[in-house]
């Protein structure tokens, strides 16, 4: 029994780790590589992103989010609201996580009381990718 419980515990651990590297590559610009992972906070499923600077200078990335929820087009991407800008130095790379210092995400399944809203698509538009 002791020693299915270990295993069990062992197998349970290898899997929990490999769920937090599931990082996906969504796009490489000029050195910068924007990967998405989902992760779980607080009850929630939150889409976060890791941006990484392999330059060995500092950029500036910025770029338009467009989000959909329930099939409904929340952000078009194309207003001033939807922008977003980040600055790396060079090599460093910065990734989300549930205490959304110096992170970007977006929901993926928000519970709202007895509704969950679902993101159905999204996009980075006209990532630009600037040395600074």
């Amino acid at each position: 029994m002791r020693k299915s419980l270990i295993l069990f515990l062992l197998f349970w651990s290898t899997i929990s780790f490999s769920q937090q590297s599931d990082w996906k590559i969504y796009t490489e610009i000029d050195g910068v590589k924007i990967e998405t992972r989902t992760i779980e906070c607080y009850g929630n499923e939150i889409l976060t992103f890791r941006i990484s600077n392999a330059n060995n200078y500092s950029v500036s990335i910025m770029w338009h989010e467009e989000v959909w929820v329930d099939g409904v087009c929340k952000q078009t991407g194309k207003s001033i609201e939807d922008k977003r800008e980040l600055y790396l130095v060079a090599n460093e790379v910065i990734s989300g996580s549930c205490d959304f210092k110096k992170s970007f995400y977006i929901g993926s399944k928000i519970n709202r009381g007895s509704r969950v809203m679902s993101l159905t698509h999204f996009d980075l538009n006209n990532i630009i990718v600037s040395k600074k």
